[in-house]
């Protein structure tokens, strides 16, 4: 297959697991032969140099979008019809050079949803990899085309008259690919598009960077670890406080994200009186192994609805307990006292009994681990590379021979009574 993939961000210049997921998929679906190339925004990670030859090897960062260092951006008009318009030519000659059998579109939050308005328009089959629910809020950070909500006539003089797509994409034949049921059942209550083609393909962990490790006990030696980007809503404040309430352990930081919130987790921290017993890094992805080997505990305190949660996993995957809040998507792999420790959103006193719980119960930690390694095997990269491999060739074949199979559930919880 010939595969054009739209996405708002795409690694090294990346901040979540959303763009790192995207990738996995892309360097997979090429070592199994199919031509994929990447569209991808203008956004840069500070100090990240872009790889050598990226474009030559199927890389263009060569679009605009309505966001920049974690702000939103509503420009005058002007600019954003001139985003619209580079935008627009931009996709042209991807398209124009690839010729792509489909369009595989990841995350098009704050991004120009009239890219996809005229992908429909040349009927290039879509399969929407959704990960979040950039399906919701999407429409309100595309700057362009919602100042056309609910304006019909105005749409269509600014159409013909800019000679630009003003309209959000009709998306009735493209194929969703949700990460997770709570994704899916989020955008089909709050998206303006039906997911008639829809299934949910679970996402998956990278298995070369995180290979699934042996059942060794490991000694308590007071290391907590947290990972993923630095926002408020990931609750890494709840994790510094909870420090409070454990002696003699100490909180290992790695991400990147939002410096203001940075420095709002290093002043409570002098606040609460653990400064010293926390540090930030921000290790790529393949230096983060030995970091959850040599944790004694992952924390996963996230306050939002969470829309997979692939942390969980790789420390799974190492054989590191989990401590989480078990939101969104997670709660369909978490479960408490199989395969992690669930605790109340935003209670640090909670978090801090269940990692004392973990302290000293080497046979919890060992049976955590256990649970741990069997929900890891069945979330790697590879089974959802297959899924999607098999929705795209299924897109690109007009669905003439059916729908690929669902995946089963990861759920690990082998009592459904105390699944919500």
């Amino acid at each position: 297959m010939k595969i054009l993939v739209l996405s708002n961000m795409y690694p090294p210049h990346s901040l979540g697991g959303y763009e790192q997921s995207c990738r996995d998929v892309v360097e997979r679906l090429r070592a199994r032969g199919h031509e994929v190339t990447v569209l991808t925004t203008t956004m840069r990670v500070a100090g990240v140099p872009d790889p050598p030859a990226e474009r030559a090897e199927g890389v263009r960062r060569d679009l605009d979008f309505y966001w920049r260092d974690h702000a939103l951006l509503s420009p005058p008009i002007r600019q954003r019809l001139r985003i619209e318009r580079g935008n627009q030519q931009a996709l042209r000659e991807a398209v124009a050079d690839v010729g792509p059998d489909v369009v595989s579109v990841w995350n098009m939050g704050a991004m120009s949803l009239a890219l996809l308005t005229t992908t429909t328009a040349q009927k290039v089959p879509l399969v929407l990899v959704v990960c979040d629910e950039w399906l919701v809020y999407g429409p309100e950070l595309d700057a362009w085309t919602r100042i056309f909500k609910n304006r019909p006539r105005l749409r269509q003089a600014a159409s013909a008259l800019t000679r630009t797509p003003t309209d959000l994409p009709d998306l009735s034949s493209a194929a969703f690919c949700f990460v997770s049921d709570f994704i899916r059942r989020r955008s089909r209550d709050g998206a303006p598009w039906a997911s008639g083609i829809a299934s949910v393909v679970y996402s998956g962990f990278d298995e070369r960077d995180f290979p699934i490790a042996s059942a060794s006990p490991r000694p308590w030696r007071g290391r907590l670890l947290v990972v993923g980007r630095l926002d408020e809503r990931k609750g890494i404040h709840v994790a510094v406080r909870a420090l409070a309430h454990v002696p003699d352990a100490t909180l290992e930081i790695h991400g990147r994200g939002d410096e203001g919130y940075r420095e709002r987790l290093e002043t409570l921290a002098q606040e609460v009186g653990v400064a010293d017993r926390v540090t930030f890094e921000a290790s790529p992805r393949r230096a983060l192994r030995d970091r959850y080997s040599e944790a004694d505990v992952l924390l996963f305190p996230v306050l939002w609805d969470e829309p997979f949660g692939l942390v969980p996993v790789e420390a799974m995957a190492c054989g590191t307990p989990v401590v989480a809040t078990g939101t969104g998507g997670s709660a369909e792999f978490l479960a408490d006292g199989v395969n992690s420790l669930i605790v109340p959103l935003g209670d640090d006193r909670a978090l801090a009994d269940a990692i004392q719980k973990l302290s000293g119960d080497p046979v919890l930690r060992s049976r955590l681990v256990l649970g741990g390694f069997k929900t890891a095997r069945a979330l790697t990269m590879e089974k959802l590379t297959d899924s999607l491999e098999a929705w795209h060739q299924a897109a690109v074949d007009r669905y003439e021979h059916g729908y690929p199979e669902d995946r089963a559930s990861p759920y690990a919880d082998p009592d459904p009574e105390r699944r919500d």
